[in-house]
């Protein structure tokens, strides 16, 4: 299958993009608007498209020195399973040059990331808006 990468932030539909995140799925809807400013203030992100069809996203933050942090990799279930998420994944490592990349995933798909090196921390801890929801998705203990 053959898809492609782009940067160009100008071309994206934030509807598209939207829609591609609740059938991935990535956790609750997302306004466009919302993912609009999350990527627009993102060092890095990279879009997946198969023809003119967004099929695949992802972002990182970075400080460009040391630390990294990839957030919402997220591939259209049709395209799941074609490579499709280990480019999206690989060309954000590679465009991150830094020591130390942290990775915030689904509860369940840790997994897959072993394959590009990533390990759970020990040290890893968060704030969350709701709790108890956040604990009933596994997201914290």
């Amino acid at each position: 299958m053959e898809f492609n990468l782009s940067t160009d932030i100008e071309s994206i539909s934030w509807k598209e993009l939207a829609c591609l995140f609740e059938l991935a799925p990535l956790g609750k809807r997302r306004e466009p608007e919302i993912l609009e400013v999350a990527f627009r203030n993102s060092q890095l992100r990279v879009f997946a498209f198969h023809g003119a069809k967004l099929v695949g996203a992802g972002r990182a933050l970075s400080d460009g020195v040391w630390r990294a942090a990839i957030y919402d990799v997220a591939v259209l279930p049709e395209y799941q399973g074609k490579g499709i998420g280990s480019k999206i994944i690989r060309h954000l490592i590679d465009a991150a040059k830094v020591d130390v990349i942290m990775l915030y995933a689904v509860p369940g798909k840790s997994k897959y990331y072993e394959r590009f090196g990533f390990r759970k921390m020990a040290t890893a801890m968060a704030i969350m808006p709701n709790e108890e929801e956040a604990r009933k998705r596994g997201l914290i203990e």
